[in-house]
């Protein structure tokens, strides 16, 4: 499986000078062969090519088309703000 680093926070490249903390840059691209990416790498990479983590779900359409849309309390009537003495 081929992915592409789309945020930060994957480290594991030797530290230097320009990188002294080792981690990935965004965009750089990581052949993982046969094996699927740590859990801790979800939602910081998309896959380039190759088959995605046996478990793993696809999300496709909106919150909406899919039922899943969060109440948030945008719709909501606010309250006014308390006066100040």
């Amino acid at each position: 499986m081929k992915i592409r680093i789309i945020s930060a926070g994957i480290y594991g490249l030797e530290a230097s000078a320009e990188n002294p903390h080792g981690e990935y840059p965004i965009g750089h691209e990581i052949d993982l062969g046969k094996h699927d990416a740590p859990a801790g790498w979800s939602g910081r990479y998309e896959i380039i090519s190759g088959k995605p983590p046996e478990h793993s779900e696809f999300v496709t359409g909106t919150a909406a088309e899919r039922g899943t849309e969060s109440k948030d309390q945008s719709d909501q009537p606010r309250r006014p703000r308390p006066a100040s003495n």
